[in-house]
């Protein structure tokens, strides 16, 4: 998939990109990394493109059966409404709170057909004399049927059990409850400080997409927590959280500490941090800047973040607009974040990890109307130039 994207970003902006096939693996973060080489012109950009991964742990929650993650599933909800969490969420982005709602909807609306066919098992079961395991077997049925509907919901890629594993580890995280992802979060924070270190990049550049921004965030501000001024002397330090969620977890009432972050990174002066959100797509906060938002104490010139909202129109054909929409491809426009553009816009992902400017540099042009551009001749337009972290070694990128 990643391939194709490049591809695809490639001939849109008529560049040549090459992507290494060795894998680099960090196991004391646990990362991944490769080599993309980009080349435009008189521009050449070499990327080192390195996922800070988490994929044991999600694989682990989704290995959990389906009647032990039905229980915790309500166990969440009972939570979120408690907690008054569902009514933030509902204030702020009705749609997302809708989104969080579905599989539990789902859930029920499986045990309601369950249910339906035991009470017919139960009725017949009666009906032919059986009334001493009638009882029996319409509860045997209704279980079975409604754990079936379930495994098929799960294998049709559905995303429902998905959905309901990603809420329940958002919440354990607002409250502190999931050890193993918060001391992976720390492992991120010590990777990020180290590369920014190491010196030998014109550009590190953290990405965080969906529950990966809040990730993001923190791995970012426990980074300068431990060591303030890390980054100060690096040529460029940049945060880009893309569809993000950060708010699902900021607007719990136990997320103090969450919130507190997300403050030390908005007054950072030598970070620069820009998110980016989409009306389009029902799993991100795109009326809303987290800090405002939140109400933090920050000076009114903060310098983050950046908030920019991009356009589908700006991102995607008509008739592939009007195709995901037909076919209510929630998730598929929910990663368009992190997957090449089919029109040349102001926001494109690639154009932002492999192009020849800085983010800095980039999101300047949006704040002006422009467009992403690969030329290198914009420089005089602002500074020089998962999560992820993007490198562009100094002694291999000319700009």
């Amino acid at each position: 998939m990643a391939g194709l994207n490049l591809r695809r970003f490639a001939k849109l902006w008529n560049v040549e990109v090459d992507a290494g096939r060795e894998l680099t693996e960090h196991p004391e973060t646990p990362s991944a990394s490769w080599q993309i080489e980009m080349r435009s012109g008189d521009a050449r950009v070499s990327v080192v493109y390195e996922i800070l991964r988490w994929d044991d742990l999600v694989a682990r929650d989704f290995a959990v059966p389906l009647a032990h993650k039905f229980l915790q599933g309500f166990g969440t909800l009972w939570l979120v409404v408690t907690s008054g969490l569902l009514w933030r969420l509902w204030r702020t982005a009705p749609w997302y709170a809708g989104a969080w709602l579905y599989p539990i909807a789902v859930f029920i609306g499986a045990g309601a057909l369950g249910a339906a066919g035991g009470s017919l098992v139960e009725a017949g079961a009666v009906e032919l004399e059986f009334e001493e395991i009638s009882v029996l077997l319409g509860v045997a049925t209704w279980a079975l049927s409604w754990l079936g509907l379930l495994h098929l919901l799960r294998r049709s890629g559905g995303f429902v059990v998905h959905l309901m594993d990603d809420g329940r580890s958002q919440l354990r995280y607002a409250r502190q409850k999931e050890a193993d992802l918060h001391d992976r979060v720390g492992a991120f924070a010590d990777r990020i400080r180290a590369v920014v270190q190491e010196g030998a990049a014109d550009e590190v550049l953290v990405v965080g997409h969906s529950s990966g921004s809040f990730l993001a965030i923190d791995a970012v501000s426990r980074a300068y927590e431990a060591e303030p001024g890390f980054s100060h002397t690096a040529p460029s330090f940049a945060l880009l959280t893309v569809g993000a969620t950060e708010l699902m977890v900021a607007l719990h009432p136990a997320a103090g500490w969450f919130r507190e972050r997300i403050r030390r990174l908005a007054v950072e002066p030598a970070l620069f941090w820009a998110e980016v959100v989409g009306p389009w797509d029902a799993l991100n906060f795109p009326r809303r800047d987290p800090v405002s938002e939140l109400g933090l104490q920050t000076p009114p010139d903060r310098p983050n973040p950046v908030f920019r909202r991009a356009f589908l129109t700006k991102m995607l054909k008509p008739a592939t607009i009007k195709s995901l929409r037909r076919g209510i491809k929630v998730f598929r426009l929910h990663f368009q974040f992190i997957m090449a553009n089919e029109v040349q816009g102001p926001y494109d992902y690639f154009g932002l990890v492999c192009g020849p400017h800085f983010a800095r540099t980039q999101f300047a042009r949006t704040a002006i109307g422009g467009a992403t551009r690969m030329s290198p001749h914009l420089q005089a337009l602002g500074d020089d130039r998962g999560p992820v972290l993007e490198r562009r070694p100094t002694q291999d990128a000319t700009l």
